[in-house]
């Protein structure tokens, strides 16, 4: 069973005040089109297909798109909520898609959809975002609410898909699951990365916390020993291999860069090869086309607005101009050059935190970064992890009105 594993495409999405309709329409196309090349037999989504709760049209043209062009290439599609998603919205219509389509917006634990091949039946549980204020209600014995956590909710959830799983008596499963699932020490030595952690090296700016929903990371452990010979995982931004001692875990990464974290990040979809029962599945990483690079330009303004950083130009950049003092209309002409300049700020070498005059321009930049910039002016040094989550939760609580 050849499967095609993508997720947190998050249509429309801006990035500091520019549109990523066209990039994203251009990169969803791409993998429709290698899906169907490869010949896939199920199209994955795992979570945070849209942005906010209620996408723009242009978005929802997008995802129609590309379930139409799937269908009729044959390829059952499986599609679960992520925490952006609303998932009543997003599963209003399930009933009425053809059959092979199958969006699942609500955890209505456990679903199941059943395909076969040559080497018998593959079960397929979509558990999409499980918000603990309210699964640890739905998922608690005998009326007894579980831990606000998310590690508590998703156990609960994968007790219930084992006990279906071995009244179905299937050789194979696979689960697609939207969390924060960390790994969990292996026959390395590795050690576990746990909430004690700084989990920075694994996320992106871009990533809505789940801390606002309670303890936000799941260990790899808890998918352990229930018999999946795949989890295909969303909502980290960046491709990775989740470490477990026996089940293979990834994820596939955004469908774009969405923020300034992620220049360095190769965007992907994974080709997912499961065997026959007892094999192990493998994984193929492969590119996804992206409208424009990323980068962050450290440099004088002459040596900026000059040729060294020309191919640079129609790239979305940080701009840290190191000139000693603040450079007259530096704004201008950096904005002459580079089109789709993101941040632009001055920074002397000699100094540790941002200089200049007047309050500077917030215009099109996304508030996270304001309010970074300005605990940096204060504090004269970079936010730490714990300072971010922070903010994000605070931004999270105004947005949501929670």
């Amino acid at each position: 069973m050849r499967l095609l594993h993508t997720s947190d495409w998050h249509l429309g999405r801006t990035l500091h005040g520019f549109s990523l309709g066209d990039a994203q329409a251009a990169a969803v196309d791409a993998i429709v089109a290698t899906a169907i090349e490869r010949e896939v037999d199920v199209f994955v989504i795992a979570g945070d297909v849209f942005d906010r709760a209620v996408p723009p049209v242009e978005a929802l043209r997008v995802l129609n798109d590309a379930l139409v062009r799937l269908a009729a290439a044959g390829i059952a599609v499986v599609v679960i909520a992520g925490n952006h998603d609303s998932g009543e919205r997003l599963g209003t219509y399930a009933g009425l898609l053809q059959d092979g389509v199958h969006i699942v917006g609500s955890a209505r634990v456990p679903a199941v959809i059943e395909l076969a091949d040559e080497h018998g039946p593959l079960a397929i549980y979509p558990l999409p975002y499980l918000d603990p204020d309210v699964a640890r209600l739905e998922l608690g014995a005998a009326g007894e609410p579980l831990e606000r956590s998310h590690e508590a909710v998703v156990r609960a959830a994968l007790d219930r898909i084992s006990a279906d799983l071995v009244d179905r008596d299937s050789p194979r499963a696979i689960v697609v699951g939207h969390a924060f699932v960390v790994s969990s020490a292996n026959t390395s030595g590795e050690a576990a990365v746990d909430a004690a952690t700084d989990l920075s090296a694994l996320t992106s700016e871009s990533e809505r916390d789940l801390t606002v929903g309670g303890v936000q990371v799941v260990p790899a452990s808890a998918f352990e020993g229930r018999g999946l010979s795949y989890v295909a995982l969303g909502h980290l931004h960046r491709p990775q291999r989740v470490r477990a001692a026996e089940t293979v875990m990834a994820y596939s990464g955004s469908l774009l860069r969405y923020s300034l974290s992620e220049a360095g990040h190769d965007k992907t979809m994974l080709i997912v090869d499961i065997g026959a029962p007892g094999t192990v599945p493998t994984l193929e990483s492969v590119p996804v086309p992206q409208a424009r690079g990323m980068a962050r330009l450290v440099d004088t303004i002459d040596n900026l607005i000059g040729e060294r950083h020309a191919d640079h130009r129609d790239d979305f950049v940080e701009l840290v101009v190191t000139d000693d003092a603040y450079p007259e209309r530096m704004h201008a002409r950096l904005d002459a050059v580079f089109p789709y300049a993101l941040v632009k700020r001055h920074q002397p070498v000699a100094t540790a935190t941002p200089t200049g005059s007047g309050r500077g321009d917030a215009r099109g930049r996304e508030p996270l970064d304001v309010m970074s910039d300005f605990l940096r002016k204060v504090t004269g040094r970079e936010p730490s992890h714990a300072e971010r989550a922070v903010l994000r939760a605070a931004y999270e609580s105004v947005r949501t009105g929670a």
